[in-house]
């Protein structure tokens, strides 16, 4: 009788342990991508959940004039991008691949939109400029991940309804 006991208890705790996560994955990008940015940055960071393999990482940028290699600065689990200082299209694209130190391949793509500046006509001298227009840039909004799946709240409902009628059963005896 205890052996079941503790069977079901070890199996009702296993229950609630998070299966670990077998690869790496991108954490964060900065700046965050699919946003408008009033000038491309020098450089943009990539940061992933572990090391990654420097000699399998690869990054090109693609606007309307064309696709380029980018060059990379590599840090452990960190991946800088240079953005040349030339580029002025007003939308790009960037391509890139990498492999996790357990040699897990990975890739994606960042987009980036230049903030459009509004022409104004030229105010005269005896004009005076009251109001200026201020425009507000946000990052977006990533959805919220939970880390418990349907499949771990299915499990924890039968276990509990194993352990009603276990309890119900003993109360019987």
């Amino acid at each position: 009788m205890k052996l079941k006991s503790i069977i079901f208890l070890a199996l009702l705790f296993s229950l609630f342990i998070s299966p670990a996560q077998a690869h790496t994955e991108l954490v964060s990008v900065d700046p965050a991508s699919e946003t408008a940015i009033l000038t491309y940055p020098v450089e943009i960071k990539l940061t992933f959940g572990e090391a990654i393999i420097a000699d399998a990482t690869f990054a090109s940028i693609t606007s309307e004039s064309g696709s380029v290699e980018a060059t990379l600065r590599i840090e452990a689990a960190d991946v800088y991008i240079s953005i040349p200082s030339d580029l002025v299209s007003p939308e790009i694209t960037i391509a890139w691949k990498t492999a996790a130190s357990d040699g897990h391949p990975l890739d994606g793509e960042i987009k980036y939109l230049l903030a459009q500046a509004k022409a104004e006509p030229a105010a005269s001298p005896t004009e005076e400029i009251v109001e200026e227009e201020v425009v507000a840039i946000s990052a977006p909004v990533e959805p919220n991940s939970s880390n418990i799946s349907w499949l771990q709240w299915l499990s924890l409902g039968a276990s509990i309804g194993i352990a009603i009628t276990f309890f119900l059963k003993m109360r019987k005896k």
